[in-house]
């Protein structure tokens, strides 16, 4: 490829001429300043989406002219933009564009959308789909219940603890790997019922993937219950987990009303529409539903 490569030689990418982007693998300069790039604007979070030049050299440990540079061709394609709060700078349109372009493109959120709409319209209340981002759950869709109130937090590419969400023990109980970097770092506690000892923790989690399902009875969100089960894809691997969350009041009533099979049946369904074997009965149940 030659010739203008666009936005990539402006921000430095690329010192002009020939564009071939197999050299990036060979060439330190240039991989040094794609992720130069990718620390600026990974410095923007939940905890500080708005951050001024200097907040972003902290964050990144560049120097102000060159995080300067970078940010200044970020903000010219709209990748950043000037926020509401003195010198600094937020997120842009154009991220939120691309993120929008991978959400469609998870098949995983397709499939389970129509069998999340109908358990949300049954139960009458919020329903999650969320995966795995770290010691994080990021969520990936959120069907608002029909008598919602404002009690959650959530929103779709929001991140929560893994550890103290239904949606995170879910992902955690079925990965390893994941839940041994959970238990070596500081767990923190949002409310007086967050388990936060690794031992209990471990034991929890074990009884997650045993029983299939999780709870949350306001670990998160004091007032906030939580019942989760685990998506699986073709292969049987955990890829997401789907949810039910709601009032104290009326989603603990729920729980020994038949909520939680609900919810670890309508995850089995969705697995069958991803292929998984293990969920041919609840493909059966779902192909039933439609005809």
């Amino acid at each position: 490829m030659t010739g203008d490569c666009g936005w990539f030689i402006n921000l430095g990418f690329f010192s002009g001429g020939d564009c071939d982007f197999h050299q990036v693998k060979t060439n330190a300069y240039r991989t040094r300043s794609v992720e130069r790039v990718l620390a600026v604007l990974n410095a923007f979070t939940e905890a500080g989406p708005n951050l001024t030049l200097m907040q972003v050299c902290e964050a990144t440990g560049l120097t102000p002219s060159t995080a300067y540079r970078l940010m200044a061709n970020l903000v010219a394609r709209g990748y950043l933009e000037p926020g509401r709060e003195g010198n600094a700078y937020r997120l842009g349109l154009t991220v939120i564009r691309l993120a929008g372009v991978a959400l469609g493109q998870l098949d995983v959120r397709v499939k389970a959308a129509p069998l999340m709409d109908e358990l949300r319209n049954r139960t009458r209340e919020t329903v999650h789909l969320a995966a795995l981002d770290g010691r994080h759950i990021i969520y990936l869709e959120k069907l608002e219940g029909l008598h919602a109130i404002g009690l959650m937090s959530s929103r779709v590419g929001r991140t929560a603890p893994a550890h103290c969400t239904a949606l995170g023990r879910v992902l955690l109980a079925f990965n390893p790997e994941a839940t041994e970097e959970i238990l070596k770092g500081p767990l923190e506690a949002p409310t007086p019922r967050t388990v936060v000892d690794p031992k209990a923790l471990r034991a929890l989690l074990a009884r997650v993937n045993e029983q299939g399902y999780a709870l949350d009875l306001g670990e998160h969100e004091p007032e906030v219950r939580c019942v989760a089960a685990p998506v699986r894809n073709h292969s049987g691997a955990v890829i997401a987990a789907m949810s039910v969350s709601g009032p104290a009041q009326r989603i603990e009533p729920m729980l020994t009303e038949g909520l939680v099979t609900e919810v670890v049946h309508v995850a089995r369904a969705i697995s069958g529409l991803l292929g998984y074997l293990g969920s041919a009965m609840a493909r059966k149940i779902v192909e039933t539903r439609t005809v």
